[in-house]
């Protein structure tokens, strides 16, 4: 051994905690890769693909959902936008239930430019807010247990108030193509401008799907993206958002009612085409692990 290694070597014997807590550093590290393999634990994820290239493709969402008609088009955010929401994968869409509508009225709102369109669908939310729906689907994949962009995140930090806050549960929200009911929970919020901008009033419905399950509250798809034993992982959110212009309290009051319900109508037509697109999480647990 040469002279600075000698040096090295005679320090270390001199410090004998020092040696200890090398040696248990060491063995823990072993252990952990040890135990990592053995057990076959997954601290990071494997990214999952959506089944369709676009979530607004033409193989994606499509524009007719039960009686509710996409009106907006289909235009890709803002890249900075997109680096914040953190995904490029995602639909934001403007649709309107064509029952509750003049057939003419639909089909003005297709043909009119952005600006005319936005005009009209504010008149249209003031008389009958539950008859306009703006839909938002974000697909995240590769992470471990970050939630992004929640609306009592969002909403609260841009100047607006939780005034309602309701765990719908029981929701009999169409059924599966095997038959069975898809009965589902959602958060449903109402939130009021506190900024002083007078901003409308707005309902938001959201909920996620992950790891190929439902889920209603942000803290469980924290719990299943963490699963050790999981290779792979994604979640999709699913948001729906009504406004209601210049309402009194009793008539906003009403309005959140019905637009509870509309939210359900256009969920039993949305989930089955939103299911479509997400990764088969059955199909890809039964490839063989690499």
């Amino acid at each position: 051994m040469s002279g600075p290694w000698r040096n090295v070597a005679r320090k270390l014997i001199a410090q004998p905690d020092y040696v200890l807590a090398l040696m248990l550093l060491g063995g823990a590290a072993v252990a952990l890769n040890f135990s990592t393999d053995y057990l076959k634990l997954h601290f990071r994820k494997l990214p999952v693909q959506l089944r369709v290239t676009k979530l607004d493709g033409p193989d994606g969402i499509p524009a007719k959902l039960g009686n509710w008609v996409q009106v907006s088009r289909d235009k890709p955010l803002d890249p900075d936008i997109e680096h914040i929401l953190g995904t490029d994968k995602y639909v934001q869409r403007t649709y309107v239930n064509a029952a509750a509508i003049d057939p003419q009225v639909v089909q003005r709102l297709v043909d009119s430019s952005s600006d005319e369109r936005d005009k009209a669908l504010y008149a249209l939310q003031a008389e009958h807010p539950e008859t306009v729906i703006n839909i938002g689907i974000f697909y995240y994949t590769g992470l471990v247990d970050t939630v992004a962009h929640i609306p009592e995140r969002c909403y609260i930090a841009d100047g607006f108030d939780v005034t309602n806050c309701e765990e719908e549960q029981g929701q009999n929200l169409g059924t599966y193509p095997d038959g069975r009911d898809r009965t589902l929970r959602f958060r449903y919020l109402n939130f009021e401008d506190q900024s002083g901008r007078n901003r409308v009033n707005t309902n938001v419905a959201y909920l996620f799907h992950v790891n190929g399950h439902y889920e209603s509250d942000p803290l469980g798809v924290r719990r299943s993206l963490q699963n050790l034993l999981e290779r792979y992982g994604y979640y999709a959110k699913v948001e729906l958002m009504t406004i209601s212009p210049g309402l009194s309290a009793q008539a906003r009051d009403e309005s959140r009612r019905k637009s509870l319900a509309a939210m359900a109508d256009l969920l039993r037509s949305l989930l089955p085409e939103f299911e479509r697109c997400l990764p088969d999480w059955d199909q890809l647990h039964s490839q063989p692990s690499r």
